[in-house]
């Protein structure tokens, strides 16, 4: 059985290339992705927050960044990158370790990955993809203390990023379950810093008079 060519791998191959003869620097990287730029710069920012220990000083701007990227997306617009790191060189070593991991580990995947459901990727769920992308990279953003508060939202996105670069609709459907998952989390999560701030202001009396 013929398995799906991943443009994924094609674009790291290209960029493992490239980083072998020059420097690349980060604007680099998504023009050699091309019209795939915005989820790869997704996917790339996504990874460190896939382990239940949440990243406070570095899920705020990241988050930001993702669902500025998304946006940036449905506009049909370029990546946004921040102007200084436009021009940031990333380290050549460093650059071919990533992309050789990253290569190797979407060819384990390539065999399980590839285009269906394609219609996930039209309007209107083009919309509300980019809208559950947004959503979660906000939750992301939130500076909780709290195991998996960036590993939760962090996996809808991962899910969306793979979806989209291998236009593959069962990873977006499963992200769909997994966006559940979050909502539910994160309302549990409220409700209980809901209920224990009532039960702290109701104590305050009691704890006056005695």
């Amino acid at each position: 059985m013929k398995t799906h060519k991943s443009p994924l791998i094609a674009h790291l191959t290209e960029l493992e290339k490239k980083a072998a003869h020059q420097e690349i620097t980060l604007k680099d990287v998504v023009t050699i992705f091309g019209t795939d730029g915005h989820f790869v710069l997704i996917l790339f920012c996504i990874l460190p927050f896939l382990q239940p220990i949440p990243l406070m000083g570095l899920s705020t701007p990241f988050g930001l960044l993702i669902s500025l990227v998304a946006f940036f997306y449905y506009l049909q617009k370029p990546p946004y990158l921040p102007k200084r790191w436009q021009n940031k060189t990333i380290n050549h070593t460093t650059l071919l370790k990533i992309a050789e991991g990253a290569e190797k580990f979407f060819k384990k995947l390539e065999r399980f990955i590839k285009p269906r459901l394609e219609f996930l990727f039209s309007e209107p769920f083009k919309s509300i993809n980019i809208i559950f992308i947004i959503l979660n990279a906000i939750l992301l953003a939130l500076p909780l203390p709290i195991p998996f508060s960036n590993a939760i939202p962090a996996w809808v996105i991962l899910l969306q990023a793979i979806g989209h670069l291998e236009r593959d609709g069962v990873l977006v459907l499963i992200s769909y379950i997994q966006a559940v998952l979050s909502l539910i989390f994160f309302t549990t999560l409220a409700y209980g810093l809901k209920t224990g701030i009532e039960f702290i202001d109701n104590s305050m009396p009691t704890v006056a008079a005695i």
